[in-house]
């Protein structure tokens, strides 16, 4: 019992997601295939690193039981946990081929790490890669960057870019000792493979532009440096939004509830309520990292709230 208590905290960490709700496509336990979208010109494959399950209690810790089963009976879901797939997005632009995040590797959780075979089937090679960018350094976010085999990075030509702040966060010596318990095994095993690959980080700010249409959107509050990434190509825009909104009912219909992982849930709400009411203003599709598969849809008011309709 104690193992599987550790093992839900650790997930709790850096998973949440919804499996269905009204209008949502039913959960799948694994994605062999890539799932392929064009904005503009640009090219985004969407691939697997896997799925994670999610008790509700650490997922939304001190909220009623009672409360949280009755919303998810009305949408549909089953009680006491929650899927989390793990969506990751390869973009092809004229000038570049990105990794937006990289999984969680072989030695964090059990459902996770298929990255790796999931690049090789669908024809990236490790080495094509001329940029890998991370929303934060959570570990289902981070720690699939590292080669098993030599311990650096499993992408040798490509930039790495992190937030100034997300970088500065978890390579302060001693962080382990500042941060809730939830936390401290994250901390320590982020801030070992960020020492890992030190020399490949690139650290900037958000607003910055990566290449030509790729720019850093600040989107703190589930870590402190978090961000998200904004394709543009003509006339088309998306939004890959990391953990910003991780979970297809809660943070859109009740977007002020405190989520288990969000390092700052003050920050976090009103990240989430402001990017919320922009992408519904602006129609943009978004990518979401632990959404259901393939993890995209556009945000719509309802009454005095959200909802997250696929597309």
């Amino acid at each position: 019992m104690k193992q599987f208590d550790r093992r839900c905290v650790l997930l709790g960490m850096g998973a949440g997601a919804a499996t269905a709700s009204p209008g949502l496509r039913s959960p799948l336990w694994a994605q062999a295939a890539a799932h392929k979208i064009g904005v503009g010109s640009f090219e985004v494959n969407i691939l697997s690193d896997g799925t994670l399950l999610l008790p509700t209690s650490v997922a939304l810790p001190g909220r009623d039981t009672g409360e949280v089963d009755a919303l998810f009976a009305q949408a549909g879901l089953p009680a006491g946990g929650i899927i989390a797939q793990v969506n990751v997005a390869v973009v092809k632009t004229p000038d570049a081929l990105i990794l937006i995040d990289t999984g969680g590797g072989g030695d964090f959780m059990p459902g996770v790490g298929k990255l790796a075979d999931a690049l090789e089937g669908a024809g990236f090679a490790a080495d094509a890669f001329t940029h890998v960018i991370f929303t934060h350094a959570h570990a289902d976010h981070l720690w699939g960057v590292i080669d098993p085999f030599d311990g650096g990075t499993r992408f040798p030509n490509a930039r790495h870019i992190m937030s100034v702040a997300e970088f500065g966060y978890w390579t302060k010596p001693g962080r382990e000792a500042d941060v809730p318990d939830l936390f401290k095994p994250m901390a320590l095993g982020t801030a070992r493979r960020l020492t890992a690959i030190t020399e490949r980080i690139e650290q900037r700010k958000s607003g910055d532009e990566i290449v030509p249409g790729v720019q850093l959107v600040d989107t703190a509050g589930h870590t402190p440096g978090h961000i998200s990434v904004r394709l543009q190509s003509g006339n088309e825009q998306l939004l890959v939004g990391g953990d910003a909104l991780s979970h297809a009912l809660v943070s859109f219909s009740n977007p002020g509830w405190r989520w288990g992982s969000d390092m700052d849930a003050g920050q976090a709400i009103t990240t989430r309520l402001r990017l919320l009411d922009q992408l519904a203003s602006e129609k943009m599709i978004l990518l979401g990292y632990h959404l259901p598969w393939p993890g995209l849809g556009r945000v719509e008011r309802r009454d005095k709230h959200f909802r997250f309709v696929p597309v």
